[in-house]
């Protein structure tokens, strides 16, 4: 009987310090901090006083002309005197350009490399993942087309 006793004693103690941690748990959690939404990150374009700006605005005319050779050409002319956050603007439109003249793998490698170019702007980045999906979709790549949709999506849910 004292055994017992001794038992349903030690079993109510436990009990107790179970209900003590939950409890500190509990508060722990509560109290636990949220950070402070930051600023949406600035946008990704090229400087107006870039060299590149000028051969961009060139480009962008051939091609709504329907000039897509001369508007790759003017791309790639800007692409070398590029410098900075310019080179990732550029390869984005470069792989644009691509998709639509129909060359979905040259398009791919470009946006990807926009993306290691890329400052820390996740709606950026998101939006490179799209046009590397739409490259590999139109290669007939389903898996990797999925595969940059979720990187998009992961981007997305980064930002403010």
């Amino acid at each position: 009987m004292v055994q017992a006793a001794s038992r349903l004693n030690s079993v109510r103690v436990s009990a107790l310090r179970c209900g003590a941690l939950l409890v500190l748990l509990m508060g722990l959690a509560a109290c636990a901090v949220r950070p402070v939404p930051t600023a949406p990150p600035e946008p990704v374009e090229i400087a107006a006083d870039s060299p590149a700006a000028s051969l961009l605005q060139a480009a962008r005319a051939a091609r709504s002309r329907g000039d897509l050779s001369a508007a790759g050409r003017y791309l790639e002319r800007a692409l070398s005197m590029g410098r900075g956050q310019d080179t990732t603007v550029l390869y984005r439109e470069l792989a644009d350009l691509r998709l639509e003249e129909d060359q979905p793998r040259a398009a791919e490698g470009l946006a990807m490399r926009a993306l290691r170019e890329s400052p820390a702007n996740p709606a950026w980045q998101a939006e490179l993942w799209e046009l590397v999906a739409v490259a590999r979709a139109r290669q007939g790549d389903e898996a990797g087309r999925d595969a940059a949709r979720d990187n998009a999506e992961r981007l997305r849910a980064e930002l403010p």
